[in-house]
């Protein structure tokens, strides 16, 4: 596992409303051209941009990339296996799948109980 990231203390301590990719690049300790790359990589990665093209990342922006780092960098995912987890984390789950799970339990040991009357 690689060391945790320096400069998430910075992250803690987010006080601009609009931050540039060099500086996005040193919270992270990463290159911008990776920031750049993630942003083909994960549409929801978006950040606004200038007149003049340059990205201006909000917080709200550093937070989707501080997940990414985690995924990537910290868990050592690949690419496509941070997708498949942030499309899981999307995902709402069924609110009565507890339910179906303990019903389901209950069917088989019933069924095991039949079972075993059935060869006596």
């Amino acid at each position: 596992m690689k060391k945790p990231i320096l400069g998430l203390k910075l992250l803690m301590e987010l006080t601009k409303q609009y931050y540039t990719i060099s500086e996005v690049a040193v919270i992270f300790q990463v290159n911008p051209s990776k920031i750049r790359y993630w942003e083909t990589q994960f549409p929801h990665l978006s950040p606004k941009r200038a007149a003049s093209g340059i990205r201006k990342y909000t917080p709200v922006d550093i937070e989707k990339i501080k997940v990414l780092v985690s995924l990537i960098q910290e868990r050592g995912m690949t690419i496509e296996g941070a997708k498949q987890a942030l499309n899981f984390q999307g995902k709402e789950k069924n609110p009565h799948q507890n339910i179906i799970n303990q019903l389901t339990d209950i069917r088989d040991f019933l069924q095991g109980m039949k079972a075993d009357l059935d060869l006596e």
